[in-house]
């Protein structure tokens, strides 16, 4: 069974480094937000969404989400071993979310906003598209952990995107930044190319590394901040 080789601590950073990306877009008022601390709980926005993105990986938290659920295949939208994918547990927890937060239990909100948006994170390494555990997950994983913070962005946040990916099959898929579905399955779509033309392939060299993360780093951070912008969005921040 697959087990999370990210380091927690990491989708945690994330989180902040996310949120720099949507202050220099020009959306303060998220950032703000984000900043401030929180009432109920004494945690500022960003602690509640970095603690969701926590517990979206550790058993028995009460946020764990499966870590067969942590997988979208593009074409297939099949998940780990299950026919229901990242992308199905992501629209759940987005629309708990925004439930919680229209009923005035902001600091609830956050914390399963959070944890949908690790399945954001997650999705953009190149193996949580390929469906697997194997072809040197855990080593990308484990060298990204050390090496990642080299490829970081501070803008550019993916907030308005609609695309079409063509199969060499002639198949055609349709995404657009409108459904929540759609933020996995497009992510999806810009890695698993990554999966399927070096790991798959047996490559999985520091040079490979390297090319790999100049490209997943800012896919990260940038759906990220998309994802996070129309959240806020869609609840009139």
């Amino acid at each position: 069974m697959y087990k999370p080789l990210f380091e927690i601590s990491k989708h945690m950073d994330l989180v902040s480094l996310t949120a720099e990306i949507l202050k220099n877009d020009g959306k303060g008022d998220v950032y703000r937000l984000l900043v401030q601390t929180d009432q109920v709980t004494g945690k500022t926005g960003l602690e509640l969404l970095a603690e969701g993105t926590k517990d979206a990986d550790l058993p028995f938290s009460g946020g764990y989400i499966l870590h067969f659920m942590h997988f979208h295949h593009p074409w297939s939208h099949r998940g780990y071993l299950s026919k229901s994918s990242s992308a199905d547990e992501t629209v759940k927890i987005y629309h708990l979310a925004k439930n919680k937060w229209q009923n005035g239990y902001r600091h609830e909100a956050l914390y399963q906003l959070g944890r949908a948006l690790h399945l954001v994170q997650d999705i953009n390494i190149p193996h949580h598209a390929g469906i697997t555990a194997l072809k040197k997950h855990g080593k990308f994983e484990k060298w990204l952990t050390v090496h990642g913070r080299k490829y970081l962005v501070k803008s550019g946040g993916f907030y308005q995107w609609e695309k079409v990916f063509v199969h060499p099959n002639g198949q055609k898929h349709y995404v657009t930044a409108n459904n929540i579905y759609d933020w996995i399955d497009y992510g999806s779509h810009l890695s698993f190319p990554l999966f399927a033309n070096y790991f798959a392939q047996g490559k999985n060299d520091e040079k490979t590394f390297q090319k790999i993360a100049a490209i997943v780093m800012p896919n990260v951070l940038r759906l990220s901040a998309g994802f996070l912008g129309k959240f806020f969005c869609e609840v009139n921040i």
